[in-house]
Order: structure tokens, then sequence, then C-alpha cells
């Protein structure tokens, strides 16, 4: 490995500083790769202090010398941003189009502008478009429009990063009528051009998921709210199929093998197998809940599916089908 001059062992210095607490010598010499002593690594941190640079130094574990930046000076330290990480951050800007029209959308702009900086030369894009450098895009269908609901999402937010509890004012559909009821929120989701929150019902010990475009309001207590529930999302989402929720049943269904590739590369729940029957069709099992969700999803694939149990959801998609006959009866 070559040796390095001091000039970058001091850069490297502090940028292990602007993003650690403290740093020892002998966590300095391993960042090194023990190629540099550690007495040159003390003479470094002596010529950062003489030059200015606002060192503390204190004794840690074993009488060993740690040392750490000045908080107020680490907002002057650029970090490299190195070239998957800017590769995250176009990923990010290309799937934000829920947002569009939000603060959320033009607070991801200015962290955008300020990320811009950090880039190393050779990956900014010779062109006077900004546009150029954005490498990914995004196309969903039948999109929710939230550019009305830059408040109610900013409170939510607040209510999440703060733990505090909230009243929600909420549209239900099933009886046309706006309920209110408390609630602690955990987190946001992004399904299918939509969002949700899910929140912690208390007086009902469970989580519930609510969609932001039904929020009429929601209002953020000053009080937090005690931190004795915990968040299962794995055990959450096992018990729905997609957003709906219900008592779980052993589904199986057989693919067409014209179409297989379409179906076993993906992740449509989190129990799913497949298998192959004798003509290379695709068989798959999962267990869920049988809810209109999963009804929809199975007769969006048309005669290239069907189901081999249970009976009642053989049973209810035979009536849906020939519901539907009887709509386009000439």
């Amino acid at each position: 490995m070559a040796d390095y001059s001091q000039i970058q062992r001091c850069i490297k210095i502090l940028q292990l500083l602007s993003t650690h607490k403290y740093v020892t010598t002998s966590q300095l010499e391993e960042r090194f790769h023990f190629t540099v002593s550690r007495r040159t690594i003390q003479r470094d941190l002596i010529v950062l202090s003489d030059v200015g640079i606002p060192l503390i130094t204190e004794k840690v574990q074993a009488n060993e010398n740690a040392w750490s930046l000045m908080d107020s000076f680490k907002s002057f330290l650029p970090i490299p941003l190195e070239t998957n990480e800017f590769l995250a951050l176009q990923l990010l800007k290309a799937n934000l189009s829920l947002f569009n029209k939000t603060e959320i959308q033009d607070d991801v702009k200015k962290l955008s502008q300020k990320i811009d900086q950090l880039l190393p030369e050779n990956l900014f894009v010779q062109s006077t478009k900004k546009e150029s450098q954005n490498i990914f895009s995004s196309f969903y269908m039948g999109q929710y429009d939230y550019s009305g609901s830059n408040e109610i999402i900013k409170s939510i937010m607040d209510g999440i990063f703060e733990k505090k509890k909230c009243l929600v004012i909420y549209d239900r559909q099933m009886t046309g009528k706006p309920v209110g009821f408390y609630v602690e929120p955990e987190k946001f989701l992004s399904y299918q051009g939509g969002l949700y929150v899910i929140v912690y019902i208390r007086n009902l010990s469970e989580f519930r998921l609510l969609a932001v475009h039904r929020i009429i309001e929601w209002k953020v207590f000053s009080d937090q709210f005690p931190d004795d529930h915990s968040f299962n999302e794995k055990e959450f989402f096992s018990q729905r199929f997609g957003l709906f929720e219900g008592e779980s049943e052993k589904i199986k269904l057989k693919f067409d093998k014209s179409i297989r590739h379409l179906i076993e590369y993906k992740t449509w729940h989190s129990s799913q197998s497949f298998s192959d029957d004798k003509k290379q069709n695709l068989i798959m099992k999962f267990e869920a809940p049988i809810t209109p969700e999963l009804i929809s999803w199975i007769m969006s694939w048309h005669v290239n599916v069907k189901v081999i149990k249970p009976i009642e959801l053989k049973a209810e998609i035979k009536e849906k089908l020939i519901q539907n006959l009887n709509e386009y009866e000439l």
C-alpha cells in the first residue's frame, strides 16, 4: 500500500473526526491499516491544532488519548460523496412523485442542491441542463394528489418524530360520516400510488392503517405517548394481502406457464412459495385473508389463473364473474 502524505493523513483524520463523537489514536492507526505509526498520527494532530482546527482531547479507557472536534466546526467540513450514494439520491428523487407540489418535494430539492456541492467532479454531467443529472425516472398510474395535504403530512411527521399523541378526524367511507379518535403515529407507508400512516390505537390495543387522502384533520398534542408497545412490521403485513386485513386462509393458485415469469420473480406475500406441476404451470401457495384486494388481484390475471383452494375463495370469484357477465349482457 502506498504511503500517505501528511496532507492526505490530515484530511482523512478530519473526515473521521467530523463523523464520529471521538476517535482514539489506536483507532486512527487501524484506519490507516497500521501503515502509519502512532507517533506520526500524534504529530499530525498537533499540526491540525496548530493551524487553528479546534481539537479536543481527553483520556478514555486504558488512559488512551481520544480526539474530537468542536460540534460547531463539524458543519464546515465537507464529507465526500461516493458514486453509489449519488445514485441513491437520484433514485429517491425519481420516486418523489407522491409528494409533487408539497413541502417535502421542495425540501428534497434543497437537500439535493446541498449534496451537489459534495460531488466529485467526475460525477457532474457536462451539460447546460441541470435535469441531465437525473438518471432515474418512475411512473405510477392512479396516483393520489397530495398537493393540498401539506399541513396534514407535516403534522403527521411531527407526531411520529416527537412521539406525540394525536387526534385524527377521518372520513369513514362506509358510513359517509367523519369520525374522530386518538392515535399514536408509528410510520408512513407508500403503497401503489397512495400514502398511508400506521398508527397505534391505545383503547383498542392494535395498529391500524389510515389513508392520508381520507384524513380531514390531524391535531398533535403536547404530551408524548408512552413507549410501551412495539411495532412488528413482518407480523403486521403477514395478516394482510395488500392493505386489507383479516383471518388468514391457506391459498393455493395455479398460474398458466405463459405468465409465470410475471409472478415468480416478485414478492406478493411474505408466506409465498412456488412449485411446478407436470405441465410446468406455476403453483403458488401462501396464507392470507380473503379480502376484496386478493379477489381483485386474482381476477386481474383472467383465464391465466385458477384457484385450487379454498373452496370459499373459488365460490366468491365465481359469483363475481357471473355478476360481471350479467353486466355485459346485450
